[in-house]
């Protein structure tokens, strides 16, 4: 297949219909950017308001690439992280398969991904996501922008700086690195585990009301409440324990913070009976916790 290509200049607005467009690769500073998924098998690529410099859209080998920056994609977040607020913009709407694979970056500019059915890389510095109803693994990586995903069928992967973390739907994994993000995951269905290390913010988890779950807890100094039940604060403390019959179908919820706060709740309020209880207070096994919580910090400096 040829390579097609276009370059759209400052003041300029183009409308680009393609067809046999497999991925897609959008990287955008500033403005606004929608990824909407259809059920044709066309694409169509809407142009506006561009602004300092060219828009480069291309398409060779079924793979579609839309990129303000016209840099290297590797690195994305440190590539780009230094870009102000002043630096080019562009208003993007694409309407692809929903079979499609999405990579999308973005600097300071909003972006919205709704209906994919493939897995899909997300990135923003600044800028605040949305991604819904996206059949299939996520992941996202974040700096200072808030990233939102609700109705997710899938699992999830998420690296964040200081942007809030909001995650709802059917998740089958959640993995959650970050320093001071809150993060909320509100996990419908059989969800099998909930991982997340951080340093400074809260982390909240909403499980169904009934579901089993394995819990293995640990932070320096803030508090933690499971299914109600406060199980830790003012000091280094952990909690490993266990809610309902862990027998075919549970979750292992596995969080580690230094200052932020753990808090683990039921959808209706309605907890399991708990089965296994160990709560460890500022003892020598709290500390080896608190150890193992600081050393979650010292990662989080070397990245």
């Amino acid at each position: 297949m040829a390579v097609e290509k276009w370059l759209i200049h400052p003041g300029d607005t183009r409308v680009i219909d393609v067809e046999g467009v497999l991925s897609l690769k959008v990287g955008l500073v500033g403005g606004q950017v929608d990824l909407i998924a259809h059920d044709d098998p066309e694409t169509r690529v809407e142009v506006r308001g561009v602004t300092v410099k060219d828009l480069r859209i291309e398409i060779a080998g079924g793979t579609l690439e839309i990129d303000h920056a016209q840099l290297g994609w590797d690195n994305f977040l440190e590539v780009f992280r230094n870009f102000g607020s002043g630096g080019p913009r562009a208003e993007v709407s694409i309407a692809a398969p929903r079979d499609v694979l999405v990579t999308l970056g973005v600097v300071s500019a909003g972006a919205l991904v709704a209906g994919f059915h493939r897995d899909a890389t997300v990135n923003t510095v600044s800028g605040d996501l949305l991604v819904d109803g996206h059949v299939g693994d996520l992941k996202a990586n974040a700096v200072s922008g808030d990233v939102q995903v609700r109705g997710l069928a899938g699992s999830l992967s998420a690296n964040t700086v200081s942007g809030d973390l909001t995650v709802a739907g059917d998740l089958v994994r959640a993995d959650v690195d970050t320093v001071s993000s809150t993060t909320f995951i509100d996990a419908s269905g059989p969800v099998e585990s909930i991982s997340h290390n951080g340093v400074s913010g809260a982390a909240t988890f909403r499980l169904d009301d009934g579901y089993p779950a394995n819990y293995a807890l640990r932070s320096v100094s803030g508090n933690m409440t499971v299914d109600g039940v406060s199980r830790g604060g003012h000091g280094p403390s952990s909690y490993a324990g266990s809610a309902g019959a862990l027998s075919g179908s549970f979750v292992d919820v596995k969080v580690r913070t230094v200052a932020g706060d753990i808090t683990v709740l039921r959808r209706s309020g309605i907890a399991p009976e708990p089965t296994r209880s160990a709560d460890a207070g500022a003892s020598d096994g709290a500390a080896t916790d608190a150890d193992a919580a600081s050393g979650t910090s010292d990662e989080k400096g070397a990245r």
